[in-house]
């Protein structure tokens, strides 16, 4: 069955508790992420999992040059450095110089500091600059 419905109550505090079985199949448990979006027209909400318990989430901002293929390389260099990319979203700043590309990444996996990375993505000229902001959810 590719859809199942169970009704739930919301609490004092406005949760909602997942059934465990839906939670097994989805391969979330507890300190797991889940992504939720509302949809205003349909007035529906989908939580889908996000990312493991194990996950390290941070917001990286990266300006990096405006031009074609700037962020395939630094997209390039943080996967080969162990960044899990989640979710990205990119707009020019400056047209023809500069761009800003916002990724929410699992840090998890990598084996060097934050630090390194940043100095890794500058020197290879991937990114003018970077920003990193831990997620504290």
């Amino acid at each position: 069955m590719a859809h199942e419905q169970e009704i739930m109550k919301v609490d004092s505090k406005g949760r909602i508790t997942i059934p465990s079985h839906m939670r097994d199949e989805l391969g979330m448990k507890e300190g797991s992420y889940a992504a939720v979006r509302i949809d205003r027209e349909d007035k529906s909400i989908v939580i889908r999992p996000f990312a493991g318990p194990q996950a390290k989430l941070v917001e990286m901002r990266l300006m990096i040059p405006d031009r074609p293929g700037a962020l395939a390389r630094a997209a390039r260099t943080l996967g080969e450095l162990n960044v899990d990319l989640l979710s990205s979203n990119s707009r020019t700043i400056k047209k023809g110089e500069v761009a800003e590309w916002v990724v929410l990444a699992d840090l998890g996996q990598i084996k060097m500091s934050i630090e390194e990375v940043k100095k890794n993505l500058i020197m290879s000229k991937d990114a003018i600059s970077v920003d990193v902001r831990e997620l504290r959810l």
